[in-house]
């Protein structure tokens, strides 16, 4: 079965109110927007996605720990409420449930998340069900208040021999088809789940249709996906499984059981991949993440030559301080065991392996299997000696055990974690994820030169360089900074940008006048005294206007300058160390003592907090960036929300987004290299009911109504349309010179009805 589901939400009424003017319009023009097509990330405009994906088991198995199915959690201890079913038995309350999300905040808290991907929870309320709490209920409980929203989507049991249950709708943006959640600590439909800290706009589904009824062992599962209001990157959530080895029953002959064929259990396998696959290739930036049920990656190859794998690197050196392990385990399984009468483990072994994933479409900045949350706890009767059958007494698991899976987490590159323009206007020293801004020392900077589009000056004195109130990268892991500098002729030794430790920079990309170099130099401890390693590259002029980088990969140990985008020197750097201190502009920290104060022009100063490839900075210095921008909602169809840039033809019910009058303006965000041309957008429109080329790049018409120097936001309000007809678009970023970029993805929207 294949779904869209698009709900209104209250909470986006003030941005659809808030719509464009454009050429003194008496009526607002609903807005649009572009995404990237740019799965390589090389435009740097994407928000980082720090998400994680968890198998919770939240369903499974009993009290004790050698059960079929026993996890962590599930019921947890019991307390009397002290009122009565209509049986007269006691109602209780179950900690199970909230303890398992206790874990997912703790994840969140720890690591800085802003999605998490979830699998094996309940969601909704099972009809009727008048005791229990489900898992994302409880989650939201622990999350309130801090801006997050949930999507769920059910998933059926294989002993629900009857198939899938009735769709239902519970609340917004919960799809409560699926098994309802058995025992008392619980209630709901067992489903995959995505949290997010955002406003989810939009969400599909599409069911694997795996047989039930048949004795399967395995769930009938789905993939979830969402869109969230100012995100670039979608979400998926899934649960694949993996009917290797499974048995199932005539339907004539329920106690008859055959084996499987391994045809037909590759074959099943196949069909829920290949359905994931159509899915996700349809988003020009996807963050993916699922219990994917084997350890063999041939299997998942059509993913990995999409995607990249979060695990199938190191991002840190195994230098003994650092422990950055490949394909790290994300599963425990207690085998090969010995048990008392009672069910107790007298002796078991405990083996693991990777079945969790999580990809995206625009490759990490850090990974990590926190397997510290996996269920490694001691149940031997020795240790535990109620944690059997007969004694009837919930099994006590580690404080941390929260799963028989562990959570695997990773950080998408995204956009700067600083950006300064440094352009003399209100926000020259704003911008950026990291949330940083920066003051000079003496308030005294000259910030009206009109320099190159505008730009920072600075004459030397060092209480005149512009602090950010803290770090805007960890020194002892991956970064990249950036600037555009010119040098007056008369300057000695100038620092361009550092960071400061306690004694010394733990960073400094600066200017050396003894032999008119550039150098990135990365001090090796925060000591007295100058020493440290550097990238040198001879050949700086005065009076030029240079684009200055400098990469480092704490992976490799390697230190990388890059002069206007070309590799120009390297070294190595191995004695890592974390400066914390601010993050400064026009000056460097040596012995404890600020100095290197910058004499000349600085403009559009940036960091990143992993290590920029090398094409990745060619194309952020010598190209225009692809057209982007943020998702707009817009009012669809029956005051339902939905979006108008990323349902293609043939997906989700042709369910295109509707526009909000019958001249929309389109909009795109655009970015050149050089401060100083302008650049604008170039827009293509087009009938797909007719057929019809209304707009096309380059020719009269199609040029947005603005420009903008250096970087901004274009739009271009189109000619009527012809009510209830589908139209397609895409855009490309221009400037003085005949340059362009590749164009957008394409995105799709429909007219409304006259």
């Amino acid at each position: 079965m294949r779904r869209f589901a698009a709900l209104w939400l209250r909470a986006w009424a003030p941005v659809l109110a808030a719509v464009l003017l454009v050429g003194g319009q008496v009526t607002p023009a609903a807005a649009l927007t572009t995404t990237p097509g740019d799965a390589a990330a090389a435009a740097y405009t994407r928000d980082s996605v720090r998400a994680a994906t968890w198998n919770m088991c939240g369903e499974a198995g009993g009290n004790y720990a050698s059960e079929a199915g026993y996890c962590p959690y599930r019921n947890g201890n019991k307390t009397d409420t002290g009122r009565k079913k209509p049986d007269g038995s006691a109602i209780y309350d179950y900690d199970g449930p909230r303890k398992k999300m206790e874990g997912v905040v703790k994840l969140i808290n720890e690591r800085n998340l802003n999605a998490v991907l979830l699998q094996e929870v309940c969601a909704g309320t099972t009809s009727g069900d008048l005791y229990g709490t489900s898992h994302l209920d409880e989650l939201a409980k622990l999350l309130a208040g801090k801006g997050w929203s949930f999507a769920s989507a059910g998933v059926t049991r294989p002993d629900d021999s009857d198939g899938p249950e009735p769709e239902r709708r519970d609340s917004e943006l919960i799809d409560s088809e699926g098994s309802d959640c058995r025992g008392d600590a619980l209630t709901g439909q067992l489903s995959v789940a995505i949290a997010v800290k955002g406003q989810i706009t939009w969400k599909s589904e599409n069911d694997f249709d795996t047989p039930v009824g048949t004795g399967l062992s395995m769930s009938s599962s789905t993939i979830l996906c969402a869109e969230v209001a100012g995100w670039e990157s979608h979400l998926c959530s899934t649960h694949i499984s993996n009917f290797n080895n499974d048995r199932f029953k005539k339907k004539d002959e329920p106690h008859w059981e055959v084996p499987i064929s391994q045809e037909t259990a590759e074959a099943y396998y196949q069909k829920q991949l290949g359905i994931v696959v159509n899915v996700v290739k349809k988003f020009p930036s996807v963050v993916l993440g699922g219990d994917f049920n084997t350890r063999n990656q041939e299997t998942l190859q059509p993913l990995y030559s999409l995607m990249a794998e979060c695990d199938q690197r190191a991002y840190l050196p195994n230098d003994g301080v650092y422990n950055d392990a490949v394909n790290e385990d994300t599963k425990f399984t207690r085998t090969n065991a010995a048990l008392t009468p009672e069910g107790g483990y007298v002796s078991y072994d405990v083996t693991s392996s990777k079945i969790d994933y999580l990809f995206a479409t625009g490759g990490f900045t850090g990974c990590d299997s926190r397997t510290e949350f996996g269920d490694r706890t001691n149940y031997l009767v020795e240790v535990q000696p109620l944690c059997q059958k007969v004694k009837m007494v919930v099994c006590k698991p580690d404080d941390n055990a929260y799963s028989d899976h562990t959570p695997v987490y990773g950080h998408t590159q995204g956009s700067p974690a600083l950006s300064w323009k440094l352009d003399g206007r209100a926000t020259a020293t704003t911008g950026g994820s990291a949330g940083l801004t920066g003051a000079s020392g003496d308030g005294t900077s000259d910030w009206r030169t009109a320099e190159h589009g505008g730009a920072l000056y600075m004459d030397g004195r060092v209480d005149e360089a512009i602090a950010a109130g803290g770090p805007a990268f960890d020194t002892a892991h991956s970064f990249t900074v950036s600037a555009w500098a010119k040098l007056d002729a008369s300057a000695s030794t100038s620092a361009v940008l550092s960071q400061d430790g306690n004694r010394a920079s733990g960073v400094i990309l600066f200017y050396n006048a003894g032999d008119k170099s550039w150098r990135f130099g990365l001090p090796r401890k925060d000591d007295d005294g100058w020493n440290i390693d550097q990238a040198v590259a001879l050949g700086a002029e005065t009076g030029q206007w240079t684009r200055l980088t400098g990469v480092y990969d704490s992976a490799t140990g390697k230190a990388s300058l890059f002069v206007d985008g070309t590799k120009k020197a390297e070294t190595t750097h191995t004695d890592r160390w974390r400066a914390s201190g601010p993050f400064v502009v026009g000056r460097d920290l040596v012995s404890g003592v600020r100095q290197a104060g910058f004499k000349g022009h600085i403009q559009r100063v940036e960091a990143f907090n992993y290590a920029l490839r090398d094409d990745q900075v060619a194309s952020y210095s010598g190209t225009m960036a692809f057209p982007t921008g943020e998702n707009i909602a817009m009012q669809g169809p029956q005051g339902e929300l939905s979006q108008g840039c990323h349902q293609h033809p043939g997906d989700f019910g042709n369910a295109f987004g509707t526009a909000g009058s019958l001249t929309p303006t389109l909009t795109a965000t655009v970015r050149h290299p050089d401060p100083s041309k302008n650049v604008w957008a170039e827009f293509s429109l087009w009938d797909m009911t007719t057929s019809t080329q209304i707009l096309s790049l380059g020719t009269p018409g199609s040029k947005s109504t603005t420009t903008v120097k250096g970087q901004g936001t274009v739009s271009l309000t189109v000619p009527k349309l012809i009510p209830d007809h589908r139209y397609g678009w895409r855009v490309r970023t221009a400037d003085d010179t005949t340059n362009n970029t590749p164009v957008s993805a394409n995105c799709h929207f429909t007219a409304p009805a006259a």
